[in-house]
C-alpha cells in the first residue's frame, strides 16, 4: 500500500476530491476517470456491490463472490479478489481486465459517477444501512485505519468525529448518507438494480441471499448456499485475515469487521445527535427507501 497523498478538500485527514466531494486517498480522480475509457471494459456478467461506505460492503462482497462460485479462486485478500473499482492501491485496471467472470466488484460511487457503459451491462446490488449505525461504524473505521487516516482521527472522540467530520458535507467521505441513497433510489425502476438493506440481511440472511440468487439468475445448490452462509458469518469474517483487512489494521485492537450490530448506535448517539438523522431518514423514506434503526 502506498503512502497517503497530500490533503485535498480539507486538512483533517488525507483525502482526494472527485466531483467536488471528498473521497479516500486510494481513489484518485485519475483512476475514476480511467473507468470511463477503454482501460476498463464492462462485461454482461459483471456484478457490482454498491454501498454508502460502512453499510455491509465486505459482507456482501464475500457472500456474492461465494454464490457465483469463486471464479478467481479462494479469497486471498478481499480487496484483490473482489476489487473496489476506484481503488488504485489494491489492483490495477489491467489485472481487472484479466479476471475470470463473473467478476464481482465493489463501489461507493454515486450512480451518476458510474461509467455509462457499465450502467446498462452490469447487475448492481445496492445495500443501504440505517445512518445511525453507519455513522458509528465509520467512526471505528477511521480509528482502526490510523495508518491511512492519521493520528487526528485515531484520537478523536465520537462527539468530535460527529461534529467535525460526519455532519460536514465538505469533509465527510462521499458526502452525505441521504444524498447517496436518494441518487441510487432514483434508479429504482431499472431492472438491473436490486435494493437490499443491512437490517434485512441481519434479520434473515438466507432469505435475502435467495433474493440475490433470483436477481442474478444463478443456479445454486443448497450446499453452496449453506457454505455461503458459513463464510458470511461475522465470527468467521472477524477471524479471517483475508476478509478483516489485517494487512491494513496492524497494531489496531480490532479489524475492519467489528460487530455488525443493528441498534448499536444507542450506546453512542446523544439525543440531539439521534434527532439530527430525522430529516435525512425522512428524505430517504420519501424517495422509496426502507430505513430501520432497530430490528
Amino acid at each position: 500500500m502506498n503512502g497517503p497523498p497530500p490533503f485535498g478538500k480539507h486538512d483533517i485527514f488525507p483525502n482526494q476530491v472527485y466531483n467536488n466531494i471528498a473521497v479516500p486517498p486510494n481513489c484518485p480522480p485519475e483512476r475514476c476517470a480511467a473507468l470511463h475509457t477503454e482501460a476498463f471494459t464492462p462485461r454482461p456478467d459483471d456484478i457490482v456491490v454498491s454501498t454508502f461506505a460502512k453499510s455491509g460492503t465486505t459482507w456482501l462482497q464475500n457472500m456474492v463472490y461465494n454464490l457465483v462460485g469463486c471464479p478467481n479462486g479462494p479469497i486471498v485478500r478481499i480487496t484483490e479478489t473482489v476489487p473496489w473499482l476506484q481503488d488504485s492501491w489494491s489492483v490495477k485496471l489491467e489485472d481487472i481486465e484479466k479476471m475470470k467472470g463473473p467478476r464481482v466488484f465493489k463501489t461507493h460511487d454515486y450512480w451518476s459517477w458510474m461509467p455509462e457503459k457499465l450502467r446498462d451491462t452490469a447487475r448492481f446490488i445496492y445495500c443501504s444501512r440505517n445512518p445511525k449505525d453507519q455513522a458509528v461504524s465509520y467512526f471505528h473505521h477511521m480509528k482502526t485505519l490510523e495508518k491511512i487516516y492519521g493520528k487526528i482521527c485515531a484520537e478523536m472522540t465520537f462527539n468530535e468525529y460527529f461534529d467535525q467530520i460526519y455532519t460536514k458535507k465538505d469533509v465527510a467521505e462521499f458526502g452525505m448518507w441521504e444524498d447517496h441513497n436518494i441518487e441510487w433510489l432514483e434508479q429504482s425502476a431499472r431492472k438491473n438494480i436490486l435494493f437490499v438493506t443491512y437490517e434485512d440481511l441481519r434479520e434473515d440472511t438466507e432469505r435475502e441471499l435467495r433474493k440475490m440468487i433470483e436477481f442474478l439468475g444463478l443456479s445454486v445448490d443448497e450446499e453452496i448456499i449453506a457454505e455461503t452462509l458459513k463464510q458470511g458469518g461475522f465470527k468467521h469474517m472477524q477471524k479471517s485475515s483475508n476478509l478483516n483487512y489485517s494487512w491494513a489494521t496492524e497494531g489496531s485492537k480490532t479489524g475492519l469487521v467489528r460487530k455488525g450490530q443493528v441498534g448499536g448506535w444507542a450506546e453512542y448517539l446523544r439525543e440531539k445527535q439521534s434527532a439530527y438523522f430525522d430529516g435525512p431518514i425522512k428524505r430517504v423514506i420519501e424517495a422509496g427507501g426502507n430505513v430501520r434503526c432497530n430490528l
